[in-house]
């Protein structure tokens, strides 16, 4: 699943491997499903035609080979580039759907990000996170939103360029650094995808959501969002509540959150987790190199990151050191699970003993989907900038935001110079944002399921409260843990059970249901 930190950050996805036969083109029934307006008929008059995803080279290669298997097909969905333009321009939007029989309703599915591709997260998520229950009731639809993956990819940045901002070559840590960085690849954005630049917004993709289920013959849109996900979600349920169908919203965001809002309440989600991360490791790993108490041990760390600014490690690749950047990039990415702290300790272990930042560098550049060969598979770095920049607007004055960065700096010693400025970059992006974030009501939905993690780094507690008090129809469910997200099938029983029956039946767990396990 793709998970993302903050802006400027990491995303993780895994595929695997499954076997190959070849199924016919499938396609969807002919049912009448209304558009919203007259100009949009001929968007919801089009249904999906499935064909053999074998022989759909782009596909075969996102999923790491796992879609030659019969039970993917692939389909091609076409939306308008522009909302307020719906005669105008159009663009493709991909979906690969993963079936166990037929004759199943849709489960439509969004991993995270924003940026992160569903489809190259599908199979990976069959993997882990559906149960057979679930399958044999579902087909489950990955369509990679607008703008990402293969749906019409946003792209800014060249590999190369990619590789400079990850490991940190620009000044995030002032506003004139942070606005000259903004401007410089919003600038490149215009040159090289100036279409997608511009139209690759939240609600726009919650409007493609829509022709998606009238294009899939569903009357109602069934749906699982992570992260990310919950926000395009809850935009789709204000949007079109009479159309929400079961709706299960996990690793919840604040729709109403400013972008500062999301800044510091991560930089309190992750200094948290790695505060747990650190007396988790003491406790059971001798070799962990972080000792003494939480405060003293983080304090280690910080000092530890911050010599890697001007004397960088060496790695397997004598092209690129261990930078500060690329090394607390792969330390947050394995703060998203309790199952990664072992393999981030021992990366930390090889560096600090060994002054070799091989591992940690192999993890930062899984988490941002980069290959060995220095090519990235996915545009996920390109996306989530861009689709952050037209969800969000700045707020205040230079004087606050560079307030509110110091608040960050003391208020989380270890992560908060990475969380603060984000008006002062919003203020320099060059293109008008949309301004997506709002405050949803989804009056008239069907029941809504949030799902929340006591501490999730990501996406903080507080933001699934949030987006359940907001939601008129939404039931809250939490999960005491320290992971990102809470459905799965390595996580809590209780949280697999009580999704699972939501899904397939529409029973709702107690309001107030507290999972533990």
């Amino acid at each position: 699943m793709s998970r993302k930190v903050a802006l400027g950050a990491v995303v993780a996805v895994a595929a695997l491997f499954a076997g190959c036969t070849t199924p016919s083109a499938t396609p969807v029934p002919e049912v009448s499903i209304p558009a919203p307006t007259e100009t949009l008929q001929t968007a919801y008059d089009q249904r999906v035609e499935w064909t053999n995803c074998a022989e759909d080279n782009a596909v075969v290669e996102q999923t790491d080979g796992a879609a030659i298997s019969k039970s993917y097909t692939c389909g091609t969905v076409s939306v308008p580039l522009d909302y307020n333009n719906p005669e105008g321009p159009t663009i493709d939007l991909k979906l690969v759907r993963y079936s166990t029989g037929t004759g199943k309703e849709p489960l439509v599915i969004n991993p995270g990000g924003p940026g992160g591709g569903a489809i190259n997260g599908l199979p990976s998520m069959v993997e882990n996170l559906f149960p057979t229950e679930l399958m044999q009731h579902y087909d489950i639809v990955a369509p990679d939103p607008r703008g990402v993956g293969l749906s019409t990819p946003v792209r800014c940045l060249s590999d190369e360029e990619i590789d400079e901002m990850r490991a940190g070559s620009a000044d995030v840590e002032t506003i004139a650094g942070i606005q000259t960085m903004a401007a410089d690849f919003g600038a490149k954005c215009l040159e090289n995808s100036p279409d997608m630049a511009q139209h690759s917004d939240s609600l726009s993709a919650a409007h493609d959501l829509d022709i998606i289920r009238a294009a899939l013959a569903q009357e109602k849109l069934n749906y699982l969002g992570f992260s990310y996900g919950t926000f395009l979600g809850a935009l789709y349920a204000d949007e079109f509540p009479e159309s929400v169908g079961r709706f299960v919203l996990d690793g919840a965001m604040d729709p109403a959150a400013t972008i500062d809002d999301v800044s510091r309440a991560q930089a309190g989600g992750f200094e948290a987790s790695l505060g747990h991360w650190i007396e988790t490791e003491q406790n059971s790993n001798p070799n962990f190199p972080l000792r003494g108490d939480v405060d003293s041990a983080k304090a280690n760390l910080k000092e530890w990151l911050d010599s890697l600014a001007s004397n960088p490690l060496p790695t397997s690749d004598p092209d690129r050191p261990l930078t500060k950047s690329l090394a607390l990039s792969a330390i947050l990415a394995g703060m998203y699970s309790t199952q990664s702290y072992e393999y981030v300790s021992f990366g930390l272990g090889q560096a600090i003993y060994d002054r070799d930042g091989s591992i940690l560098l192999q993890i930062a550049d899984l988490y941002a989907d980069r290959e060995p060969d220095g090519t990235y598979s996915t545009n996920s770095n390109d996306a989530f900038n861009v689709i952050n920049l037209l969800d969000y607007t700045a707020s205040g004055t230079e004087a606050e935001w560079q307030q509110e960065a110091d608040s960050l700096k003391a208020e989380f010693p270890t992560v908060g110079s990475e969380f603060g400025l984000a008006s002062a970059m919003a203020s320099a992006w060059p293109i008008t944002a949309k301004d997506t974030r709002r405050t949803v009501t989804g009056s008239g939905a069907a029941p809504i399921l949030v799902v929340g993690t006591t501490h999730d780094p990501a996406t903080p507690y507080q933001w699934a409260e949030a987006l359940a008090s907001q939601l008129e129809s939404a039931t809250l469910l939490t999960w005491e843990g320290w992971s990102h997200c809470a459905y799965t099938k390595q996580g809590s029983s209780c949280i697999q059970a009580a999704v699972n029956k939501f899904l397939i039946s529409g029973e709702l767990p107690e309001e107030g249901t507290i999972c533990s396990d």
